[in-house]
């Protein structure tokens, strides 16, 4: 059989040698008309996650350069959990969120591959004045471990698994992270031979596979912003719930785009939530793409999509960025798509606090 036309990621191009990423890329085409499922109806599934992308920071002075980098307050961290983490530009707008966590000595973050390049020129800027090195780590095999049965899977492969006290694990070449929401998964950051040795494994215990959209819609079900490319720049962290995600110190000291945070904080001029909406359309939305609100007999224009997923029941999960103060029985739709229709949905928490 043959393939034409194919897009594959460059981080599996530049692996496509090894002899895991030829059955990697096997089974991506044999999973490609399989469509996502939500988080409750997942079995063991092995999720190549070829939309993300891994960055390290080392140097002496790597701590101190997020400090005055990212939202976080890098001083405090529990440096044995992954932290989610906002980076601003000087108007107090994401250039993107991540997944920061602390391994052997170095800071890692997990970034959507597609606006990787512009985000990390960006954390570079300013690079210059400390004893920093900021690496895109292309080599790394990205993947995600869901479903029932995924604990028991993992732990026939490494002799310990993280843990809620411990959610970051290393053993040998291989990073073990542990995500609670929307249900216990896990990311492993691994080289090619564990890689292999994984998938093989797996595949011995008939789990299923499949590739980035299947997480992305966990991260849709999380309530984790997915900021790509279109929409990098556009929203300051409190318009898509980064501060009921912890994600925001209000304590720490100066980073960029901290005076505007602040202030959309304390007085209250943020007026914008992060949704997530369940319904259909004639076609999945895109990133940046309008929606409507029914008011009375009339739609209203309002609000942008940041992502959206087709599910397996034929149904979409849309993440939009709307205003704050909508009621959960509104009705909403994708522009000019009169056979649309989108409901609110609950997320796993309150996004009404310290906006």
């Amino acid at each position: 059989m043959q393939y034409h036309n194919i897009y594959i990621p460059f981080n599996i191009k530049i692996l496509l040698n090894t002899e895991f990423f030829k059955d990697i890329i096997m089974f991506s085409f044999a999973i490609s008309q399989h469509l996502p499922l939500p988080s409750s109806e997942l079995i063991l599934t092995m999720i190549l996650l070829e939309d993300w992308s891994i960055v390290s920071i080392a140097g002496e002075d790597s701590e101190q350069y997020l400090q005055s980098q990212l939202t976080l307050d890098i001083f405090h961290l529990d440096k044995k959990q992954p932290h989610i983490a906002a980076h601003c530009n000087p108007k107090g707008k994401m250039w993107s969120n991540l997944l920061l966590f602390y391994n052997n000595h170095e800071y890692y973050y997990l970034i959507r591959s597609n606006i990787k390049n512009i985000q990390v020129e960006e954390l570079k800027k300013y690079a210059v004045f400390s004893r920093v090195t900021i690496t895109s780590r292309d080599e790394k095999v990205l993947i995600g471990i869901v479903g029932i049965q995924a604990r028991e899977a993992l732990s026939e492969l490494f002799e310990k698994l993280p843990d809620m006290n411990n959610s970051v694990i290393n053993q040998d070449d291989t990073i073990l992270l542990r995500i609670t929401q929307p249900k216990e998964r896990f990311i492993i950051v691994t080289n090619n031979e564990m890689a292999k040795k994984l998938y093989k494994k797996l595949k011995e215990k008939r789990a299923h596979t499949s590739n980035s959209s299947q997480w992305l819609a966990l991260e849709i079900e999380a309530g984790i912003p997915i900021i790509d490319a279109p929409s990098s720049g556009k929203f300051i962290p409190q318009a898509t719930n980064m501060q009921a995600l912890n994600a925001i110190s209000f304590k720490k000291g100066c980073y960029i785009g901290q005076e505007i945070i602040a202030k959309s904080k304390y007085r209250g001029t943020n007026k914008f939530s992060l949704y997530w909406l369940v319904g259909y359309a004639t076609n999945l939305p895109m990133c940046n793409d309008c929606l409507e609100i029914k008011k009375a007999n009339n739609w209203r224009r309002t609000g942008n999509v940041l992502n959206s997923v087709k599910l397996a029941n034929s149904n979409i999960w849309v993440q939009a960025v709307l205003n704050n103060n909508l009621f959960k029985n509104s009705v909403l739709r994708v522009e000019n798509d009169e056979k649309s229709y989108l409901r609110i949905n609950s997320l796993p928490y309150s996004n009404k606090i310290d906006q």
